[in-house]
């Protein structure tokens, strides 16, 4: 499966493997971007996993806010995580890629923030 890439203000491109995916991840906790995504379609609306730095400062320290939606009978489901660890989003990536919900970490279902019911 071909996987789409977005790291900072870049276009949706196709990652070139596991590795490329890896290193776009890592390109937020390492200070080189303020966010990334992962999705099958580029700018897909049904199906993605994204993070991005949440706080930054001295007293707090960084953290990160993360979210995960996937296909779901005639929806999606959508969780976010928000965290210090970033640990928790890079295990949420590979679980994404594998068709997997996120678990583990305290993720919150926040599907209903995005439909009308």
């Amino acid at each position: 499966m071909t996987w789409y890439v977005t790291v900072g203000e870049t276009e949706p491109r196709a990652a070139e493997g596991l590795q490329d995916i890896e290193s776009a991840v890592r390109s937020v906790p390492k200070g080189e971007s303020e966010f990334f995504v992962v999705e099958p379609v580029p700018d897909s609306e049904d199906s993605f996993v994204q993070a991005s730095v949440w706080t930054e400062g001295i007293a707090l320290g960084t953290s990160y806010v993360a979210e995960v939606r996937m296909p779901s009978g005639d929806g999606f489901r959508q969780w976010r995580l928000r965290t210090k660890r970033f640990e928790d989003i890079e295990s949420a990536v590979l679980a994404y890629m594998d068709g997997e919900a996120p678990s583990g970490a305290p993720w919150v279902d926040v599907t209903d923030e995005f439909t009308d019911s």
